[in-house]
């Protein structure tokens, strides 16, 4: 079984460099071309089920990628919840409020990195239960991420993993593993 993970094309908080997490926000025009210029990789594939966040810049990309599909909206997708941040430009790296992040979002009023970790598993346990032959799920950057630390069963720095907008992450569920089938950035 393949699981194809899609994220975003490019938001507005992306354009302005801003933390967006759970905050509601849309694709620019180039995020449109982003999901556009994927669609020659998925209109190629059967899926037997397609997944959104229920955030909107998913659900776009995935209408857009994939004209007329129907898909099942799960929070289980969302990016981390970076709380109080959500909209505020990216800090720079010397910022001591840096310091505060170690373990994510939770000093922020957000989500920490083993809440965000353990909603990143339930999704791919639930996608393994499916037992089907192709999965689609439109997500953002950090469950991309995410999901490749826990198949590489690894804790490593998963900004260390490029995921531009509309990156593909293809995982090939085999025997009682997940493994990295293809990772297509564009």
């Amino acid at each position: 079984m393949k699981l194809y993970l899609i994220r975003h094309g490019e938001s507005e908080t992306n354009l302005a460099g801003h933390y967006t997490g759970w905050a509601q926000v849309n694709l620019t025009p180039k995020g449109v071309k982003d999901a556009e210029g994927v669609r020659p990789i998925l209109e190629k594939i059967k899926f037997d089920k397609i997944f959104s966040s229920d955030l909107i810049r998913a659900m776009k990309t995935a209408e857009t990628a994939i004209p007329g599909c129907t898909y099942e909206t799960t929070p289980l997708l969302r990016e981390i919840n970076v709380g109080n941040l959500a909209h505020k430009p990216f800090l720079p790296p010397d910022a001591p409020e840096r310091e505060l992040m170690v373990d994510g979002f939770k000093s922020f009023d957000g989500e920490s990195n083993a809440e965000f970790r353990a909603r990143t598993t339930e999704f791919l346990d639930k996608v393994k239960a499916l037992g089907c032959d192709n999965v689609a799920a439109f997500t953002h950057a950090g469950f991309l991420r995410t999901s490749l630390s826990i198949i590489f069963s690894a804790n490593v720095n998963t900004m260390n993993f490029v995921c531009s907008n509309c990156a593909v992450v293809i995982l090939e569920h085999k025997g009682d593993k997940w493994m990295l089938y293809g990772l297509i950035n564009h």
